[in-house]
């Protein structure tokens, strides 16, 4: 009687859990479609700006020669009437002869202008006005066009302004898109008040989005700038939920921050250079929601993230998914468990019914229940450990049952897991687990895989030895080690081995990882991020800083299982896996930290900066190849990236066997930048004595 008690509780429960995961994941999939819809509405409105540009940026490709003010006050004229949502559609005209070392854009001094179409506020049926802004005579001259509503392109009178006024080729929605970093992409803004409306008072100025893109004329020459901004007005309609919906909906960036408004008195702000709606009002469940981490974790190859949370005693669900062609904003959504529907009604009927099967059970097995309570408890923790055993949970608890038996093998599982614990110190855990899905046992074998491999290693690591107690430099190390880690882990790499204080680590091995290039790159910058702030952290103490350098190389190698058939050792074996230790000790003779091949650098030079270092023919082999520093992500900045081209530049002389050339760029920065210095010392030795006539530039490493 207790077993079928039992049975009759766990089927019951069970079909309980299941019907009410049935109508979670029905609503599941209904607020993904609401989702779907309402991003497709933001991005069919903000993409209007797109379109406008694109219209214009054709029609200006017509135009025999260069477009002057009439002609592109024409264009733009004409798109602002198809659409009533743009606040201001402009086009900056400008010739280009080159770009600087920034990569920003140099300019012509002649032929300067800008045209700005744009609507006189944000209510329907406003004038739509023209300001154009010219560089004549050597100063700037500004003019309006002023039309009434509903006039024509011609209709209105010029007035020149006498106020005075920047030139527009120097302002970031020129400068950005005409830089070497966009060419032939567009780029979009984030919420901004409209330039044209800094006259006006604050409460007055309309808040647009700026979609902004360089042109080009028929034969590719760069004509000029082409911008569009979109009222934001529409943006608190178009992310709400339909009427009736139990939904909130909101949009919001990255950081947690609102786009939209919930209330008529919330107002935008400035937060930190970003307009952001300031609410007192803001529900309690979304400020939850804004808060979680999930929402600064969307990455671009996955758009959206999900998942529970309680506020106030109340379960709610909530989903964020990303707008692709926003800075960073997300589409956010909560609804409270209670509200879905249908859900409030199947908890009331399962009350009922367990009502009435307690009572039923009650009368059939009223001296069983006790028992069957302790057997039920003692079978589900045999069963939870059992689960999490399977799915690699090896974390300890305490062996408590009512049975002796039942205790007797929760003891037999717990030591079970002691053992695991202890293996996954010294295997892969991933590869344990490929071997325990595949239900075999490893056999010594490999196969040929393209993988990518880093050496890590700490210079003159031998005196931090001798400065530290054993046990201090055991502690120390161990810290060290486990920031590398955790850092190659973040990446989907794998630690294949501790040698003494290097690391060697992989990716795509066991598991398959797509981008494992870029990947291995951003393990690099993580590891000395992540030995910096272990540095500086208060575990650290006065000890002495280690240095670390890493040698990184994409290559088809060995990969599997080697050893003896009772002793083996999942790792890589090759040509490959020897040029990135080789790279990795090539960092010492440059005074660099990060040391690349080329085959690792063209699959991420699109991700990371990068510095070309030099070719060299690394001790053991005789054929150079191209090594790269990783200086750091894109956008990065200051004095490091100067002394990287100018090195480049210099490099290039030095190939030629321009040395004097060579030297006179080196001589500005070798005091501050290593390389530099290294590269001018063999550029004075050639000087002095030249290299024979078929030297080919490439520097041949005599050390290790």
């Amino acid at each position: 009687m207790a077993g079928v008690t039992a049975l009759l509780a766990i089927l019951f429960v069970s079909l309980a859990r299941v019907s009410e995961r049935g109508l979670i994941r029905s609503s599941e999939e209904r607020r993904h479609t609401l989702s779907a819809r309402i991003v497709s509405r933001v991005d069919t409105y903000l993409s209007q700006a797109e379109q406008a540009v694109s219209r214009v940026e054709s029609r200006l490709r017509l135009v025999a020669s260069t477009p002057d003010p009439p002609t592109a006050e024409g264009f733009l004229f004409a798109e602002m009437l198809d659409r009533g949502d743009l606040a201001e559609l402009a086009f900056t005209r400008a010739h280009r002869s080159g770009f600087d070392a920034d990569g920003m854009s140099e300019l012509l001094p002649a032929d300067r202008f800008q045209v700005s179409v744009y609507r006189d506020s944000a209510e329907e049926g406003s004038a739509i006005l023209t300001r154009e802004t010219a560089l004549r005579g050597g100063r700037i001259v500004v003019r309006s066009r002023l039309r009434g509503a509903g006039g024509g392109l011609r209709d209105g009178a010029w007035v020149t302004l006498l106020e005075a006024s920047a030139d527009p080729t120097t302002h970031g929605t020129f400068r950005t898109p005409a830089s070497k970093a966009f060419v032939g992409q567009t780029v979009w803004s984030d919420l901004s008040q409209s330039e044209l409306d800094s006259a006006k008072p604050e409460n007055q100025r309309r808040v647009v989005v700026t979609v902004m893109r360089a042109v080009e004329d028929r034969s590719g020459a760069f004509i000029g700038v082409l911008r569009a901004a979109i009222l934001d007005r529409a943006l608190d309609t178009l992310a709400a939920p339909e009427p009736g919906a139990p939904e909130r909906t909101f949009l919001c960036d990255e950081q947690g921050r609102l786009l939209t408004r919930f209330s008529k008195e919330d107002v935008l702000k400035d937060e930190d250079g970003d307009l952001r709606v300031s609410s007192k009002k803001t529900p309690p469940e979304v400020v939850a929601a804004l808060a979680r981490p999930e929402l600064a974790q969307i990455r671009p190859e996955q758009l959206t993230s999900a998942g529970r949370f309680e506020v106030g005693g109340r379960a709610f669900l909530f989903g964020f998914e990303g707008l692709e062609a926003t800075q960073g904003w997300r589409l956010g959504m909560v609804v409270a468990e209670d509200d879905l529907p249908g859900l409030s009604d199947l908890r009331t009927e399962q009350r009922g019914m367990l009502g009435w099967a307690l009572v039923l059970m009650a009368v059939i097995v009223a001296g069983g229940v006790m028992a069957a309570r302790f057997v039920g408890r003692d079978l589900g923790q045999v069963l939870v450990q059992s689960r999490r055993m399977s799915e690699f949970d090896f974390a300890p608890t305490e062996p408590v049952a009512a049975f002796r038996e039942v205790e007797t093998m929760l003891i037999s599982v717990e030591q079970a897991k002691t053992s695991l614990r202890a293996l996954g110190k010294y295997v892969p855990v991933d590869l344990v687990r490929q071997l325990f899905k595949a239900n075999r046992e490893p056999v010594l074998g490999g196969e040929l895989r393209a993988l990518s491999v880093m050496f890590t290693d700490i210079a003159g690591f031998t005196q931090y030895a001798e400065l530290l107690s054993a046990n201090a430099l055991a502690d120390a190390l161990g810290r060290y080690l486990e920031a590398m880690t955790t850092a190659v882990h973040s990446t989907g790499g794998m630690i294949d081995k501790y040698i003494g204080d290097a690391v060697m680590a992989l990716w795509n091995a066991p598991l398959a990882c797509e981008g494992h290039e870029r990947r291995a790159c951003r393990a690099a910058l993580d590891c000395i991020a992540a030995a910096e702030a272990l540095y500086a952290s208060p575990s650290w103490g006065d000890r002495p800083r280690f240095l670390t350098r890493v040698g990184i190389h994409t290559a088809e190698v060995m990969v599997g299982h080697f050893g003896a058939p009772n002793r083996m050792s999942y790792t890589a074996l090759g040509d490959g896996v020897n040029l990135a230790a080789r790279l990795e000790s090539l960092n010492k003779q440059y005074g660099t930290s990060i040391l690349l091949s080329e085959a690792s650098w063209s699959a991420a030079k699109d991700m990371f900066v990068f510095r070309r270092l030099d070719r060299v023919a690394v001790k053991g082999k005789s054929q150079g190849t191209a090594v790269f520093e990783l200086l750091g992500d894109t956008g990065l900045a200051g004095p490091r990236i100067v002394w990287a081209r100018g090195y480049e530049r210099a490099l290039d002389h030095y190939t030629a066997g321009e040395f004097s050339l060579g030297i006179a760029i080196l001589e500005t920065q070798a005091a501050t930048d290593p390389p530099s210095a290294v590269l001018l010392a063999r550029c004075r030795a050639y000087l002095a004595s030249p290299p024979p006539e078929d030297w080919d530039g490439v520097y041949v490493a005599r050390s290790k």
